[in-house]
C-alpha cells in the first residue's frame, strides 16, 4: 500500500549439490607449487596485521605500497578476508574504522542498505559512497523504491578490497563524496597456474544450516601471450526467523529469512606485442532473499533467541541480479601509459512486500491485535521492480617514470545511466478496511473510495498506489592530478575534476493514496561542477609518512516523489506538499584532513592515524516521516563532521600479531530548519541519527608450528557506541516513541591449521561468530507512534562452522 515503507528482499536458488561438488574439488590433488603471495593477498597495517610483504593499492590510480599512500585507506587481501571470515560488505564495514553499514527501520533485511564513511551517508539520490568493481562504478540512485539500493559483489576470489575514506571527487567522481569502496579482482594468469577454492558449512542457533563452495583458477592459454581467470561460487545463508500465521499464531515457515547467492566471473588477457594488452571480462551475480530479516517483538522470545514474525500473510521475497561485461585496453609508450576502460552494468531487482499490518493501521485505524475477523484471506502487497543500465567509458593517460619529480594523470570520463523504478500496491479490499474504521467510530460506511477522504478509486481497479519513475543521467568529466616533489620526500598534490551532468526525471503517480487518477511529473536539469583537491605529503624516510589534504565533493540534483494522503499531517508539520514531486538540490562537501603512517621498531609496530573536519552544505537528507513512515528527501541545511581514526598493528613476539582501530565521529546538523507557524523542524546541534560516535575494532592472532604445519588462533572484536544525546521529541522528523540505536558489540573466534598436502596449501579452520550471542534491537520500527506492531532486526545469532580453503 504505502510503497516507500516496503522492504527489500533478494533472490536466487542454490542447491546443496554445489557444496558437495565444491568440496570434492577442494580436496582433489593438484600438482604445482604453492600459490605465490601476490601483493593483493598480503595484510595491511591499517587496522590489520604486520606482515613482511606489504599490500599494494591503486587508490591514487597508481600502484603504491599502502604505507606510502598519502590517503586514509584500509586494504585487505583475500588471505586476510578469509581468516577474518569476511563474506559480505557488512563484514567489511565491521572491521574498518570510520565505516558503518546497516539498514533503515523501514527497509531492514531487504537489500536496501545504508553505507556511510566518516558519517557521510548515501540514503538519498546520488550515493555518497562510490562502489567499484575494479574501475567500474556500479552505485545507483537510492531511496526511491524498496527494491532500489546499491549492489555489492560477493566476497570471493578478490585480489583485495580497498576502502578510501574522505571525498574522492577528483579521481573517482560525484558518487564518492564521502569515500569509495573498491573490489579489485585478479588479473588473468599468463605464465603460471593458480587455484583458489573455498568451502564452508555452518549452523546458526535457533536457525538452519549455511553452506558455500567456490572454485577459482587462472592459467596461461598461450604462454606469456594469452591468459585467463575463471571463478564460480555459490552460498546459502540459512534463516533464523520463523514466520507465523497472523491470525492463528501457527508456524507457517521455519527459518524463512534464508538467502541464496551465486556469482561467476571470466577474464581473458591478450598481450598483443610488448606494448598492448586487452582484457575482456564478464561478471555475473544473482541473489535471492526469501523473506525479511525483521522479527516481531510481541511474538518473539528475544531472551532465548527464538525470533518470529507474525504480522505478514506471506513471505517477502527479493530477487537481485546483475551482469557486468567490461573491456580494458592498455598501451605502454615509453614512460607513458594509456588505459581505456569500457563497461556496461545491467541490473534487475524485484521485491514483494506484505502490507497487511500497514493497511490495517493506516486505513482501518487498527493499532494492535487481534486482526479483524472475516479478513483471514486479506493479503495486500506491493510489487517493486527496478532496472538499472549503466554504460561507462573512461580514458586515462599517466606517466610511469618513478624517477621524475613531476608525476601526473589525466583522464576523460563518460557515463550514461538509466534507472527505471516501478511499484504497485495492490489492495482490492481497501474500501472494506476503511469501513472497519468507520464502524469502530460509529460512522456510516463509505459507499465508494471516491466518496471517502481519498476521493478516487483504485487505479485499474486494483492498486492503491501505482508509481513509475525513470531517472536518466548523463555525465561528462575531465580530470587531472599532478604530484611534484619539491625537495626529497616533500611532495605537493593538485587535482581538479570538471563535470557536466544532465539529469532527466519522469514520474507517473496514480491511486487513491496519492489522490489522483494519474499524473505525470517531469524534471530536467544540468549541473556544472568543479571538484578540486590539494595535498602535501612528506616521506621522512621509508617508514614514516606525513600528509595533509583538502578536497571537495559535489552531488547532483534529484527528486522526491509524492508521499500521499497518509502523510498529510507530517507534510503540514514540515511544510511541503504531500502530493507534489519535490526537487532536491545539489549538495557539497569540503573535507580537511591530516594524517601519518609510521612503521616503528623494525616493522614490529605500525600506526596509521588521521584527523579530519568536514563542512557539508545543503545536505540532501532522506528520512521516514514519523506519522506515516514513508520516506521522503529534502535539503535540510548545513552540517559539520569532526573526527579521527587510529589503527595499530603490532608483532610483540614471534607468532603473535595484535591489531586495533578506533574511530570517533561527531556528525551533527549545524543549522536550525524553520517550519510553519514559527516551529522548528530540526534544531541546530542534532546528531546524525545512525552514526555511532565511537567504533572500536580489535584482533589478535597467534601462530605456531605444529603437526608439520602451522596452527593459528584468532579473535576479532568490534564495538559501536550509542548516541547519548536525547531524542528531540518535539521535532516533526522524529517518532518520539522510538529510542536511538543501542550500543553493540560482537566477538568472533577462529581456530585453524595450515599445511601442505602434496602440492597444494590447505587451510582448515573452526569458527564461532557472535560468540556471546548478542541480540540488540536494530532498526526498531512500527507503522505509527501509536501502533504496537513493533519489529526490529538484529545480528545473526551465534553461528558455528568449519571452513576449508585450498590454494596452489
Amino acid at each position: 500500500m504505502n510503497v516507500n515503507l516496503k522492504r527489500n528482499r533478494g533472490a536466487s536458488a542454490l542447491g546443496k549439490a554445489i557444496l558437495l561438488a565444491g568440496s570434492a574439488t577442494l580436496l582433489a590433488p593438484v600438482s604445482a607449487a604453492a600459490q605465490d603471495a601476490a601483493a593483493g593477498s598480503s595484510s595491511q597495517a591499517s587496522g590489520g596485521d604486520v606482515n613482511s610483504t606489504e599490500i599494494v593499492v591503486t587508490a591514487t590510480r597508481r600502484t603504491t605500497p599502502l604505507s606510502r599512500t598519502p590517503l586514509s585507506v584500509t586494504a585487505k587481501g583475500q588471505e586476510e578476508l578469509d581468516v577474518q571470515g569476511v563474506r559480505s560488505i557488512a563484514d567489511i564495514a565491521s572491521i574498518t574504522p570510520g565505516v558503518s553499514f546497516g539498514q533503515s527501520a523501514i527497509a531492514y533485511g531487504t537489500g536496501q542498505t545504508i553505507i556511510s564513511i566518516r558519517g557521510v551517508d548515501s540514503q538519498s539520490g546520488i550515493p555518497t559512497t562510490g562502489v567499484y568493481i575494479d574501475n567500474t562504478p556500479i552505485q545507483t540512485r537510492v531511496g526511491v523504491s524498496p527494491s532500489l539500493g546499491n549492489a555489492y559483489p560477493q566476497i570471493f576470489d578478490l585480489e583485495r578490497v580497498e576502502v578510501l575514506r574522505g571525498p574522492q571527487g577528483t579521481l573517482f567522481g560525484s558518487g564518492s563524496v564521502g569515500g569509495a569502496i573498491r573490489f579489485i579482482t585478479p588479473e588473468p594468469n599468463y605464465d603460471d597456474v593458480e587455484i583458489y577454492s573455498r568451502a564452508e558449512l555452518a549452523t546458526t542457533k535457533h536457525g538452519s544450516e549455511s553452506y558455500e563452495a567456490g572454485l577459482a583458477g587462472g592459467a596461461p592459454l598461450v604462454e606469456d601471450k594469452i591468459g585467463m581467470r575463471l571463478s564460480v561460487w555459490g552460498r546459502h545463508d540459512g534463516g533464523y526467523i520463523d514466520r507465523l500465521d497472523p491470525y492463528t499464531g501457527e508456524l507457517v515457515e521455519k527459518d524463512s529469512d534464508y538467502t541464496n547467492s551465486f556469482s561467476a566471473r571470466l577474464a581473458l588477457g591478450f598481450r598483443l606485442g610488448e606494448n598492448v594488452t586487452l582484457t575482456p571480462s564478464i561478471y555475473y551475480q544473482r541473489q535471492y532473499i526469501n523473506d525479511g530479516s525483521r522479527f516481531e517483538l510481541e511474538t518473539s522470545d528475544i531472551k532465548s533467541g527464538n525470533l518470529r514474525q507474525g504480522l505478514n500473510q506471506r513471505n517477502e521475497p527479493h530477487h537481485d541480479r546483475f551482469v557486468l561485461p567490461a573491456l580494458k585496453a592498455e598501451l605502454e609508450l615509453g614512460g607513458v601509459s594509456i588505459t581505456s576502460e569500457t563497461s556496461y552494468f545491467d541490473r534487475r531487482t524485484d521485491t514483494i512486500n506484505d502490507d497487511t499490518s500497514l493497511s490495517y493501521v493506516f486505513s482501518g485505524g487498527l493499532t494492535g491485535r487481534p486482526f479483524p475477523a472475516g479478513f483471514e484471506d486479506y493479503s495486500p502487497s506491493t510489487r517493486s521492480d527496478t532496472k538499472q543500465e549503466l554504460f561507462t567509458q573512461e580514458l586515462r593517460m599517466q606517466d610511469n617514470d618513478e624517477t621524475d619529480r613531476l608525476s601526473w594523470i589525466f583522464g576523460l570520463f563518460y557515463q550514461k545511466s538509466k534507472v527505471y523504478d516501478q511499484f504497485l500496491a495492490s489492495d482490492p479490499r481497501l474500501l472494506d478496511v476503511l469501513n472497519l474504521f468507520q464502524e469502530a467510530v460509529g460512522e456510516a460506511p463509505f459507499p465508494s473510495l471516491t466518496e471517502s477522504f481519498f476521493g478516487t478509486e483504485l487505479y485499474q481497479g486494483q492498486y492503491s498506489v501505482a508509481t513509475r519513475n525513470e531517472h536518466r543521467d548523463q555525465q561528462y568529466a575531465a580530470y587531472g592530478q599532478a604530484d611534484y616533489e619539491i625537495i626529497d620526500g616533500l611532495k605537493a598534490t593538485v587535482g581538479l575534476r570538471y563535470t557536466i551532468a544532465d539529469y532527466e526525471f519522469t514520474g507517473f503517480n496514480a491511486g487513491p493514496v496519492l489522490a489522483t487518477d494519474g499524473t505525470t511529473d517531469t524534471a530536467d536539469t544540468t549541473s556544472k561542477t568543479l571538484t578540486p583537491k590539494f595535498g602535501l605529503s612528506y616521506q621522512a624516510d621509508r617508514n614514516n609518512l606525513f600528509y595533509a589534504s583538502a578536497s571537495k565533493g559535489v552531488r547532483g540534483p534529484g527528486v522526491s516523489p509524492p508521499v500521499g494522503a497518509n502523510c498529510i499531517d507530517d507534510a503540514a508539520a514540515i511544510g511541503f506538499d504531500p502530493f507534489a514531486t519535490l526537487e532536491v538540490d545539489p549538495d557539497s562537501i569540503w573535507s580537511y584532513e591530516v594524517g601519518s603512517k609510521n612503521r616503528l621498531f623494525g616493522g614490529k609496530l605500525a600506526i596509521d592515524a588521521s584527523a579530519y573536519h568536514i563542512d557539508w552544505s545543503n545536505v540532501q537528507t532522506l528520512f521516514a516521516l514519523p506519522q506515516c513512515t514513508i520516506q521522503t528527501a529534502l535539503n535540510l541545511g548545513e552540517a559539520k563532521i569532526d573526527g579521527f581514526d587510529v589503527a595499530l598493528s603490532a608483532r610483540p613476539v614471534d607468532g603473535l600479531t595484535l591489531g586495533a582501530a578506533v574511530a570517533y565521529i561527531d556528525a551533527r546538523y549545524t543549522s536550525a530548519i524553520p517550519g510553519p507557524d514559527d516551529t522548528v523542524v530540526r534544531k541546530s546541534g542534532e546528531p546524525f541519527p545512525l552514526v555511532s560516535p565511537w567504533t572500536v575494532q580489535a584482533n589478535a592472532e597467534y601462530r605456531y608450528d605444529m603437526a608439520g604445519g602451522e596452527t593459528y588462533a584468532r579473535a576479532d572484536f568490534s564495538y559501536s557506541s550509542k548516541i547519548d544525546q536525547p531524542v528531540d521529541v518535539d521535532s516533526p522528523l522524529v517518532d518520539p516513541t522510538l529510542p536511538r540505536p543501542p550500543a553493540t558489540s560482537v566477538l568472533d573466534l577462529r581456530l585453524g591449521h595450515r599445511f601442505v598436502a602434496g602440492s597444494v596449501d590447505v587451510d582448515a579452520s573452526l569458527f564461532i561468530n557472535n560468540v556471546t550471542d548478542e541480540r540488540p534491537l536494530l532498526a526498531l520500527f512500527h507503522e505509527t507512534p501509536d501502533s504496537t506492531f513493533y519489529r526490529a532486526g538484529t545480528f545473526r545469532p551465534r553461528t558455528v562452522g568449519v571452513t576449508l580453503t585450498v590454494t596452489r
